[in-house]
């Protein structure tokens, strides 16, 4: 055996090995290094070409599940001598006389309705305006506990109609009772998400898209379990969006569990 030649090549092979193995932990680095920024990089939602509203704050707000039942009204005075589950759980009145709003718009609903929900409508401060029906000539507000709304919820409700003339003739009223904080270590306060961590869920699930509109985004209580008489709420993110093709689509994303399923 020619051991000078041997050497050469073992050296040759040796200085293989070490070029392969360089190389092989270079891309190893690389794929970390690109995992890392993806992971760090923030989603710049102008960039992806969706529009956004702007978006409420809401640090250091903690909140947690709730409970309520619904409240039972009395029509009338044979009412009186039932028993509260017995009673009908919304009441329907004619508003008399009618109420004229300057527009169907945020502002005048708002400034209209205010002194008539204050003086009028047992519990009517506890309520907010949260939607416009043109076509149908509605006004919802909604019920709120604490801070922030019931969601999207005919339990907790006023539905406010109108005429061609703008005046307001009867309402529809519902409402939750006894809302009380589940107990338990399970249900303890959490922090809620940044909206924007909300709108990353939709978009990273695929339903925030290139042309669609963020319209608007609302913290409230959404029902996840409905029966006859009681309900249960969770913190929740409300996100109206419309899509390309001028569609609305109404979205829910968990406020302190993101990684629970969108409703």
């Amino acid at each position: 055996m020619d051991w000078k030649h041997a050497t050469s090549l073992f050296i040759f092979v040796f200085l293989i090995i070490n070029i392969a193995l360089g190389y092989i932990y270079y891309e190893k680095v690389q794929r970390a290094n690109i995992v890392e920024d993806t992971s760090s990089e923030k989603l710049d939602f102008k960039k992806e070409g969706i529009k956004l509203t702007k978006l409420p704050s809401v640090e250091n707000v903690q909140m947690n599940i709730v409970s309520g039942k619904s409240a039972g009204f009395t029509q009338s005075s044979s009412d009186f001598d039932k028993k509260s589950e017995e009673l009908s759980t919304v009441t329907k009145v004619e508003v008399k006389p009618a109420i004229k709003l300057t527009s169907i718009q945020e502002d005048d609903i708002i400034e209209g309705l205010k002194n008539y929900l204050i003086t009028k409508i047992d519990k009517g401060k506890e309520y907010t305006l949260s939607g416009i029906d043109r076509a149908n000539k509605k006004l919802y507000f909604d019920q709120m506990y604490g801070e922030y709304p019931i969601l999207n919820n005919d339990k907790a409700q006023i539905k406010f109609s109108y005429n061609e003339k703008n005046e307001v003739t009867s309402f529809e009223q519902t409402y939750l009772k006894d809302i009380q904080e589940g107990l338990g270590k399970n249900n303890e306060k959490k922090k809620v998400i940044p909206a924007k961590e909300a709108l990353e869920v939709l978009y990273y699930q695929t339903k925030l898209e290139r042309g669609d509109e963020v319209m608007s985004v609302r913290l409230g209580y959404y029902s996840i379990v409905r029966e006859v008489r009681g309900q249960v709420l969770k913190p929740t993110w409300q996100i109206a969006v419309r899509k390309m093709d001028a569609s609305i689509e109404t979205y829910y994303v968990d406020a302190v569990n993101p990684e629970q399923p969108i409703l």
